[in-house]
């Protein structure tokens, strides 16, 4: 019998170029799926922020459980194995009563409350209604075997140190200082060194918070929300406040979203376009993105 070794080449070849462009075949990967609010939240002042949250309060929404602050869910995956994970809240109700009736005003930006950590059995049917009917966009990273294995460890070590029952606060959680979904999502990115400084410009809201919305513990002031209502502007340099930034759901749903309608037919662009469902994403190549250290900072 006869082989004809060019074709065979060529064959080789083809085969070669099939298994590289298929980067998730058989391949470790963190995925970041942002579950948007019902309505966009609005940063340009306190009045507007604090009109956008009473509309998302009282908002109807076609998905359970009602996610008025949008959401984050981390997804690794190896092979057939998949683990879900996302920072909750035990206490949003005890968050409405810190602003309305204990009128700390903008300090609950800042307020540690109890949450826990959702993993795969509380949030898979409530992943898969999204992603089927457009309410989640996602970012998935294709990343190397030792990223993985450290991601994993994260997480579990979260746990044991307790800090998945801090929810909010300064949004640390490396440091054990609370976190929302978005800071959680947003560490394990930081973990194996791929957080864009683009994620940071394009995700996260920044704003300083006047010191006089919040409130003084040992003045035991109370600020209304009527004083919020009426308050334009954001701190300016010169005026005492506090740093606020918060990676938003709503800004990173967008962010996905908009890559989709103005790159396609960019040649040049790092990004490949892939769907779950109705749900749009963007691949990345992180393979040769590797773990740091400390993995925790305090």
């Amino acid at each position: 019998m006869r082989y004809d070794l060019p074709a065979l080449q060529k064959l080789y070849l083809l085969l070669c170029f099939l298994f590289l462009s298929t980067p998730l075949l058989n391949a470790q990967t963190l995925t970041l799926y942002s579950f948007p609010p019902p309505h966009p939240y609005r940063w340009q002042n306190p009045h507007s922020l604090l009109v956008s949250t009473i509309r998302n309060y009282y908002s109807k929404t076609n998905y359970q459980p009602r996610r008025i602050l949008g959401h984050m869910i981390i997804e690794l995956k190896k092979d057939s194995a998949m683990h879900l994970a996302g920072m909750a809240s035990d206490e949003m109700g005890n968050l409405k009563k810190s602003i309305v009736k204990d009128k700390i005003g903008l300090g609950v930006l800042f307020k540690v409350v109890n949450g826990h950590l959702e993993e795969t059995s509380q949030v898979q049917k409530e992943l898969q209604m999204r992603t089927e009917t457009s309410g989640a966009a996602f970012i998935t990273f294709n990343i190397n075997d030792s990223a993985y294995n450290y991601l994993l460890t994260y997480i579990d070590s979260f746990k044991i140190k307790g800090y998945d029952r801090l929810y909010n606060g300064a949004n640390l959680p490396r440091a054990g200082k609370g976190c929302g979904c978005t800071a959680f999502g947003i560490s394990f990115l930081e973990l194996i060194n791929a957080l864009n400084p683009e994620y940071r410009d394009k995700w996260a809201v920044q704003v300083k918070v006047p010191e006089k919305l919040i409130v003084d513990s040992v003045k035991q002031k109370k600020i209304s929300l009527k004083r919020i209502f009426f308050t334009f502007k954001w701190a300016k340099n010169k005026q005492p406040y506090q740093q606020l930034t918060l990676y938003e759901p709503y800004l990173i749903y967008k962010w996905v979203n908009s890559i989709w309608e103005n790159e396609q037919n960019n040649p040049a662009t790092p990004y490949q376009f892939i769907k779950k469902g109705e749900a749009r994403g963007v691949l990345i190549n992180c393979k040769t993105c590797f773990p740091i250290a400390p993995m925790f900072t305090r």
